[in-house]
């Protein structure tokens, strides 16, 4: 039982990247419990592992002796001749626990210890692996949906997708290979200790990244994201280089980068604007495609502007259910009011909602 249980343990270190230790001092402590039954509670118990002849020795060791004084340390000579028939009075014996009880406790308890600790070093495995990768872009295999949560294979372990981390417009199968962002890593727990996100401002920031070499090269800079996921999200970027044009960047060539986001992203519009440190200017383009009249900073303390946009763009300022004008007041940190200049229309002013 023994040199199997060992054989058994070298295996799963291998296959699973376990340090064999982990196993071994288990087994040791499960074998000391025990063993209390067997000897006296107080006695000075050993355990001893000969990895290589699979060989597992679990004994007291006795000094034999004419008259016992120290019955933990101490053993009549003739008692010890019941355990060593050479045994003579100045040596000292093993006495060792039956093999029929050795090899009956390592069955009861091998497989308990051998799953715990393979689940212990797997998560300790997991979470020094991932947790310094939270915030990064990882794409991954969707294994199985279970209560309408994702589960993702990664190469070490699993990640989960809840469905409060998707946009409304994720709609996934499974075998498909989908991007998504680290937000979280836990240390231990039932099931994926990996939380993942497709909502976050942050994987619209990673995927822009991914796709647009500028922006990985720190090049072209994202001021500012917001977002309505599953319908737009409005980013705002400007360049550390004079001659790169940071909108041209990220759109790319016939608008083929930001095409690929937007699909990966199901079809969720993205608006890419310029950044301005003047807030007039960057208020006219957040409002894209809106065209931009003019820009009133009614209080700048409390950063509130009143814009006057074309009469045929009005409502692309505000957008359906006032998405646009939500998102680029958002984006700007600037609570934008939009009047109307024809007196035809019963609002004068349309707030942010």
């Amino acid at each position: 039982m023994a040199e199997e249980l060992l054989k058994s343990i070298k295996q799963i270190s291998r296959e699973r990247g376990i340090n064999p230790d982990i196993f071994f001092s288990a087994i040791k402590e499960a074998l000391l419990t025990v063993s209390k039954k067997y000897f006296d509670p107080d006695a000075t118990i050993q355990i001893e592992i000969d990895e290589s002849k699979g060989i597992i020795e679990v004994f007291v060791s006795k000094l034999v002796v004419k008259e016992v004084s120290d019955p933990l340390a101490e053993i009549n000579w003739k008692e010890a001749l019941k355990y060593d028939s050479k045994a003579h009075e100045g040596d000292v014996i093993k006495i060792h626990l039956p093999s029929e009880t050795l090899g009956r406790i390592a069955a009861q308890s091998a497989k308990q210890i051998i799953m715990q600790k393979i689940l212990k070093a797997e998560q300790e495995n997991i979470y020094e692996k991932y947790f310094q990768l939270a915030g990064t872009l990882m794409s991954g295999e969707i294994r199985r949906i279970e209560n309408n949560n994702i589960i993702l294979g990664l190469e070490w372990g699993e990640a989960i997708l809840p469905p409060k981390e998707l946009s409304p417009k994720d709609n996934f199968q499974r075998g498909e290979v989908i991007h998504f962002l680290i937000k979280r890593v836990f240390s231990e727990g039932k099931g994926p200790l990996v939380l993942a996100t497709r909502y976050m401002n942050d994987f619209v920031a990673e995927l822009i990244k991914k796709e647009v070499p500028e922006v990985s090269e720190n090049i072209v800079r994202i001021f500012a994201i917001s977002r309505e996921p599953g319908i737009k999200s409005k980013v705002a970027v400007y360049s550390t280089d004079k001659a790169i044009d940071p909108v041209g960047a990220i759109v790319g060539m016939n608008g083929n980068r930001v095409l690929a986001i937007t699909k990966e992203l199901r079809g969720e519009r993205i608006d890419v604007i310029a950044w301005s440190n003047v807030p007039e200017r960057f208020i006219a383009s957040a409002l894209t495609p809106a065209e931009v009249v003019s820009v009133h900073l009614v209080d700048p303390i409390n950063h509130v502007a009143e814009v006057i946009v074309k009469d045929e763009t009005l409502s692309a300022a505000i957008g359906k259910k006032g998405v646009n004008i939500k998102l680029a007041s958002k984006l700007t940190q600037w609570d934008i009011q939009i009047a109307n200049r024809k007196s035809e229309h019963s609002e004068e002013k349309q707030t942010k909602q």
